[in-house]
């Protein structure tokens, strides 16, 4: 379970956003809408603690995310942001190479993610000389093989045709239906997801 308490952030002399509370349970979605420049993907920065939470504020399994249980906690997140993080210059085997390398994945998983993306035939490619929907479904082949309870996502359907759409779809409604737990912003309908908490930014 996740949990905020009146979460706030200030950007200069402004709230970009004030008092924000939720609990999302396991099974469940939380929704971020909101207009450019609400801080949307702000919020989702600070939830992963890439922004450090303010004390007393943040909270996964009943215990507080702080400087000592921080580390912990992000190793049970999956965070796509719209910066998709690519080595751009480096081919996809690489890529993967340095995946497999980082986490301890065994090929096979990494190819199970390339098929059900569908961009297997793409890894002797420079990322630079993929299309924006190819980069974003190798970013999140990452949703597959991290094997995370909760997946935090910075506009996951902008640039995938309706395919891929329809790929991550059921991802997240398959990891939802095994009890993880779903963070994003978005502009679509998540219609996998009708008991979904919407948090509307100004």
């Amino acid at each position: 379970m996740l949990e905020g308490r009146n979460i706030s952030y200030r950007r200069g002399f402004a709230n970009l956003f004030k008092e924000i509370s939720f609990t999302l349970n396991p099974g469940n979605m939380i929704v971020v809408r909101g207009e450019n420049g609400s801080g949307k993907s702000t919020l989702l920065r600070l939830l992963t603690g890439l922004i450090r939470p303010q004390p007393s504020t943040l909270f996964w399994k009943g215990e507080e995310v702080a400087s000592s249980t921080l580390t912990d906690y992000q190793q049970e997140i999956v965070y796509v942001s719209h910066k998709l993080c690519l080595h751009q210059e480096a081919l996809v085997k690489d890529q993967i190479r340095l995946w497999q390398s980082l986490y301890g994945l065994s090929q096979n998983l990494i190819e199970e993610a390339l098929e059900l993306w569908e961009i297997s035939h793409i890894k002797d490619k420079k990322i630079i000389h993929l299309s924006q929907g190819q980069q974003k479904r190798l970013s999140l082949t990452r949703c597959y093989w991290q094997m995370r309870s909760l997946w935090i996502l910075d506009e996951p359907h902008a640039g995938l045709d309706q395919m891929g759409k329809a790929t991550l779809n059921d991802l997240s409604r398959e990891h939802l239906d095994k009890g993880g737990m779903i963070i994003l912003a978005t502009h679509e309908d998540p219609s996998y997801d009708n008991n979904a908490l919407t948090l509307g930014l100004k």
